[in-house]
């Protein structure tokens, strides 16, 4: 995508009351963010759901495109890339939510967006030794696991902490901000950063704007973030509220696996983690084998993102029998869960899974077929 187009991209998603949704829709009908900005009145009012307070909107942002401009230069200043969800980097995982953004930045090589497996580790900022204790541990016995990426927040307590050991047990590692990324917030993680924009895999993304501030809504809208680019969520401590159990809602409504670390009945910071678990919003976690069951993963350190149907010994038992289905004759998702029996959800995760390997691949008329 040309800096031109990227321009009218920026334009596009900074207008009030236009969300990502809409962007999408817009697109869907008028082919580009340019074509938007050079439609009509007549044009924009005839698209479905585009009343006249957007379609107002529209027109009366058309001023405002030397704003996307220097948007764009400011990114490109701070070695920030703008992806939307036509760019081949977008995330596959994000792109599957309804609620996904429209673009996004990214900063640092971000391999981790899109790797084989992605697992969120949140918790509270106000996270004990014990809690700190417990991330590092998890994050240890992942990095046996081949493909492994840790998203998190980069915020106090948990978050930071999961960042870091990723990175001392050498795997990507993504931060998810409710800031633009000219800035670090918290500040004191400035190191930590400088470490992760520094490493093959790892990095920062964020849908705000590059000087945007962090304020009370964004938060929210970054823990949705955290929930769709993850396969997993893991809550280590959490308080009755906060935002690791807004997550973890997050991640359940998008049919993710959760699971939470118990805790003391006495101790505050377990109540969050021993709720999800007692209403039966999040498995129990005791040890990384409790995640390789549910996932159906495998410990073979001789997994391959670039598997072709002759390697398909590495794949785990349920993989092989999708893809077997699948290479009898190319299915849609549905047909899959019935030949299967494969709850949707789970089967959604699975068949993207086997995506990311290069295993099977997604064509027009969502219908799954070999690659």
């Amino acid at each position: 995508m040309t800096d031109t187009q990227k321009i009218y991209e920026l334009w596009l998603n900074d207008i009030n009351g236009i969300g990502g949704a809409t962007c999408k829709q817009l697109i869907s009908h008028l082919e580009s963010a340019e074509n938007v900005y050079n439609s009509s009145y007549k044009e924009l009012i005839s698209i479905p759901n585009i009343g006249e307070f957007l379609t107002k909107s529209i027109l009366n942002a058309k001023n405002k495109l030397d704003n996307a401009e220097k948007e764009l230069k400011l990114a490109e200043v701070n070695n920030t890339r703008v992806l939307t969800y036509m760019d081949k980097e977008f995330p596959k995982r994000l792109k599957m939510q309804k609620d996904a953004p429209y673009l996004i930045y990214v900063k640092g090589k971000a391999v981790g967006l899109n790797a084989s497996k992605n697992i969120a580790i949140v918790g509270s900022r106000a996270a004990t030794n014990y809690g700190h204790y417990v991330t590092k541990r998890i994050v240890e016995k992942l990095s046996e696991i081949p493909g492994v990426n840790i998203i998190s927040g980069l915020a106090y307590g948990i978050d930071i902490h999961a960042h870091r050991a990723s990175l001392e047990y050498k795997m990507g590692t993504i931060g998810v901000m409710a800031n633009g990324l000219k800035s670090v917030y918290p500040r004191v993680h400035q190191k930590t950063v400088n470490e992760m924009l520094a490493d093959n895999k790892s990095g920062l993304i964020s849908e705000n704007s590059m000087l945007s501030l962090p304020d009370a809504p964004k938060f929210p809208a970054r823990n949705r973030i955290i929930a769709a680019l993850a396969d997993v969520v893991i809550v280590v401590q959490a308080k009755k509220r906060g935002g690791a159990l807004i997550t973890a809602d997050i991640a359940n409504s998008y049919h993710k696996d959760v699971f939470a670390v118990p805790g003391l009945i006495t101790d505050p910071l377990a109540e969050g983690c021993n709720n999800l678990i007692k209403y039966k919003k999040a498995h129990l976690f005791s040890s990384i084998e409790d995640i390789l069951t549910e996932m159906n993963w495998s410990r073979d350190s001789n997994s391959s993102n670039q598997m072709s149907l002759f390697q398909k010994n590495n794949l785990t038992a349920i993989e092989q029998k999708i893809t077997k289905i699948i290479f009898d004759h190319p299915l849609q998702i549905e047909e899959i869960a019935i030949q299967t029996q494969i709850p949707l959800p789970k089967l959604a995760s699975l068949l993207l899974q086997l995506e990311l390997k290069g295993v099977v691949k997604l064509k027009a008329g969502n219908i799954y077929t070999l690659n």
